[in-house]
């Protein structure tokens, strides 16, 4: 066992034992000469559904031909658990990831890398959008391949936009034409309080991706050594956030803000047209269809400080092999059959994601739930698309930008200080995580 594996094991030992003896089970009766793969995965319910469809298809069809069985694991915490399982050296054939733990866990020592292996199984890399096979890349190197990629866009309401004097075909390019928009959009009652709300950045109200404005002022975050909160553009994002909330009244909006409901809903406040403008992917249209069916909307890609750069958020869940997987050789046969043209985007189609290839088939288009995909796939091109930082500390970085959001938001400090004190508390993460990986290192 590698060192990295043993300080894995001796920091999960326990979690690992237990996992091993009560960790997740497959259902199916196998037939007795085939090789059984196990395929942990973090969707269930809905989403669930069509890959379990696939799997069942692969056992029945391209299985059945080379003696392989797949069983579909559903698996909360599989980031967690995949890693306790690879530590304990019993992990899963392969598993189904959020792109952003790829670094820790290729930094790790927990993932098989698939340059070579994917060439050597045929697996067509050259189809794939840049963007993708980038987000799968830590160090140089492949460690995933994309399953369902999306990007995210402004949502905003057409007939809110037109009640305010603004052109619903024209959304806001610019910041500053955005920062507009925002204005006219926001109603309030006699009273002062705000019942119709242009914008939020708000993680407490639709603001998934808290880390992520700094991206559209152009900022360059991470540099492969430093996190870099405190430059000039980083700091404007985090100057525009405290300057919009001061202008609506950081009140007003904080009592708006703890309104919102269940953001698969009508209590999502976008639905229920009390927010004009959200930061979304493309599977709100499938709410938007259950939810809201007349609610009149447009897509675009979410304005930046200047017209002519489009900066675009990109992530993606991803298939892994762990490093200490049994059955290597026959997850590579299934990967190829998940990264079959038809196959994938049968199942990125149906979950309302966009097509990893570069020339999506032109069914994938007409069979899809989400009648803007085009804007989504569009936007999956873009030069300045960027994906989540490729750091392999970004899960604890991740927590310390949430902090400081939350800073800003509720004027706990100025921005200015909330980014310095957040500066000093992200570079000590770094260098903990620098320093822990040079003694490792440096281990015999």
């Amino acid at each position: 066992m590698n060192l990295r594996a043993a300080l894995l094991l001796t920091l999960l030992g326990l979690p690992a034992v237990l996992l091993l003896a009560f960790g997740p089970r497959g259902a199916h009766d196998v037939p007795a000469d085939r090789v059984v793969l196990r395929y942990w995965e973090k969707w269930t319910g809905v989403e669930s559904v069509p890959m379990e469809r696939i799997v069942e298809r692969f056992n029945r069809t391209v299985g059945a031909d080379e003696g392989i069985w797949v069983e579909y694991i559903a698996v909360s915490n599989v980031e967690k658990r995949t890693l306790i399982a690879t530590a304990g050296g019993d992990p899963p054939d392969i598993a189904g990831l959020f792109d952003k733990i790829i670094p820790q866990f290729a930094d790790q020592g927990a993932l098989l890398p698939l340059d070579q292996l994917a060439v050597e199984h045929e697996i067509d890399l050259a189809g794939l959008r840049p963007i993708w096979l980038e987000i799968c890349r830590y160090d140089g190197r492949l460690y995933a391949l994309p399953s369902t990629p999306y990007t995210i866009g402004l949502y905003y309401n057409r007939r809110l936009f037109r009640e305010a004097g603004l052109d619903p075909d024209q959304p806001p390019r610019t910041i500053a034409a955005f920062d507009e928009c925002v204005r006219r959009l926001t109603r309030r009652d006699d009273g002062g309080a705000i019942t119709q709300l242009g914008f939020t950045t708000s993680p407490g109200m639709l603001g998934w991706w808290h880390w992520v404005w700094p991206m559209f002022f152009d900022a360059q975050l991470w540099d492969g050594q430093r996190y870099r909160l405190d430059t000039p553009r980083a700091r404007a994002a985090y100057d525009w956030i405290a300057a919009r909330r001061d202008e609506l009244g950081r009140p007003q909006l904080l009592r708006f803000e703890a309104t919102a409901g269940a953001i698969e809903g009508m209590q999502n406040p976008f639905l229920a047209e009390r927010l004009a403008m959200v930061f979304q992917g493309p599977w709100m249209s499938n709410w938007i269809a259950s939810y809201a069916p007349e609610l009149d909307y447009g897509v675009a890609p979410f304005p930046s400080v200047t017209a002519e750069r489009r900066n675009v958020f990109a992530s993606s869940d991803v298939f892994v092999i762990p490093r200490g997987a049994r059955h290597p050789r026959e997850a590579l046969r299934f990967l190829r059959y998940l990264m079959r043209q038809d196959v994938l985007e049968e199942l990125c189609r149906l979950q309302c994601k966009v097509s990893p290839f570069r020339e999506p088939r032109p069914d994938f288009f007409a069979g899809h739930p989400n009648p803007d995909i085009a804007v989504f796939e569009q936007m999956a091109d873009s030069p300045h698309a960027f994906g989540y930082p490729a750091m392999p500390m970004f899960a604890e970085v991740n927590t310390e930008l949430l902090h400081l959001l939350e800073n800003v938001i509720r004027g706990t400090l100025p921005p200015g200080q909330a980014v310095t004190a957040s500066q000093q508390h992200v570079d000590a993460i770094v260098q903990r995580y620098q320093d822990m990986a040079r003694r490792r290192e440096a281990a015999p």
